[in-house]
């Protein structure tokens, strides 16, 4: 079970200092802002509108972002909100886009997120990486399609 925060407004709190980091010039401060952004999720920091507005704060400075460590980062964080809370693909997708241009892992990590929103629209972005070229990016889309099926149960 997630470390919790002692009452909501202590986790709003710390989700709203890792928020505030993410607007720095420094790609260094964001990467270390969008981890802790995913430190809040794993310890359930806020409630579900909280993690949404997180999470597309997160989807927005990865579809902007250029620094590969932040956009790893902010795709980390992503992961550990979708696999903590109940969230829609309509988040997610802005990063569909991106999927052609990404690297072996970033791409893994969009396959992953998607998996996890167990939404089965996914399944059209997700079925085409099962024959890419890449094999590491061909088991993640193997495994998003494999969760998308499942119904794990999620803390909402």
């Amino acid at each position: 079970m997630p470390y919790e925060y002692e009452d909501l407004d202590a986790g709003r709190d710390a989700l709203r200092r890792a928020l505030a980091l993410l607007t720095d010039p420094d790609p260094r401060v964001r990467e270390h802002g969008a981890a802790e952004v995913g430190d809040c999720f794993r310890r359930c920091a806020g409630d579900q509108d909280d993690t949404e507005t997180a999470v597309a704060r997160l989807v927005t400075l990865t579809v902007a972002e250029t620094d590969e460590r932040v956009r790893e980062s902010a795709l980390n964080a992503c992961a550990d909100a979708a696999t903590t809370y109940m969230l829609p693909l309509a988040l997610f997708q802005p990063l569909a886009p991106l999927l052609p241009d990404l690297s072996a892992e970033l791409t893994g990590y969009v396959l992953l997120i998607l998996g996890l929103t167990h939404d089965p629209a996914a399944r059209p972005i997700i079925t085409p990486y099962l024959d890419h070229p890449e094999a590491s990016v061909r088991l993640e889309a193997s495994d998003a399609l494999t969760e998308l099926a499942g119904r794990n149960p999620k803390i909402v």
